[in-house]
């Protein structure tokens, strides 16, 4: 049942044998159905969930009452909200999932305690860290673009989305309509680059 996340792991860290169950003790393994939350939106955040299988979605609901996606969660990724946390405030964001999905929960309090106890730890989710946060990095840089050019840079990075996710919820994720997202679709297959 941990062969996927120890597989991940070992990508950027070793861990001793002892310090693999210490790390799979700390793990709580849950099951979600499709549109079951995570959290909520007024929650204080206090887990973080890596993906075994099926997909989340992190969200925001604005004052039009429109859902605004920050970012989805696949097979091996990490989803949670950081800010609420490491602030300790309640969230804005609602994490629901998309299909049925498997997770394993850490808590943050056992989270912080591993960072002591398995120094490779640390060192494992300052890479997952530096990674999302370059990811933020390029996302808000390209948002700020033309739609075709955001759908054009979404379709170079994550086209596979496209067999898993719901259109509503990728033009929700690149910041334009249903409709913009159709004729986006439609013109590519006319003129594919």
């Amino acid at each position: 049942m941990y062969a996927a996340i120890l597989s991940h792991i070992n990508r950027y860290v070793t861990f001793t044998e002892e310090e693999k169950e210490i790390f799979c003790a700390a793990l709580v393994h849950k099951k979600v159905r499709r549109r079951q939350y995570l959290l909520q939106e007024g929650e204080i955040c206090q887990y973080d969930y890596f993906v075994i299988s099926g997909c989340l979605r992190q969200y925001e609901v604005g004052d039009n009452a429109r859902e605004n996606v920050v970012q989805f969660a696949f097979e091996n990724w990490w989803m949670s909200d950081w800010y609420s946390m490491l602030s300790n405030t309640p969230s804005v964001y609602n994490i629901d999932a998309l299909e049925d999905t498997e997770v394993f929960v850490i808590e943050k309090r056992v989270l912080d305690k591993l960072f002591i106890d398995i120094p490779a730890m640390d060192n494992y989710f300052r890479n997952m860290l530096l990674q999302s946060y370059a990811s933020l990095q390029r996302r808000i840089l390209y948002l700020q673009k033309p739609a075709e050019e955001r759908y054009a840079e979404f379709v170079k990075r994550y086209a596979w989305f496209e067999q898993r996710v719901a259109q509503q919820h990728i033009a929700s994720y690149l910041g334009i309509t249903r409709e913009t997202l159709s004729r986006l679709k439609s013109q590519q297959q006319k003129h594919p680059r």
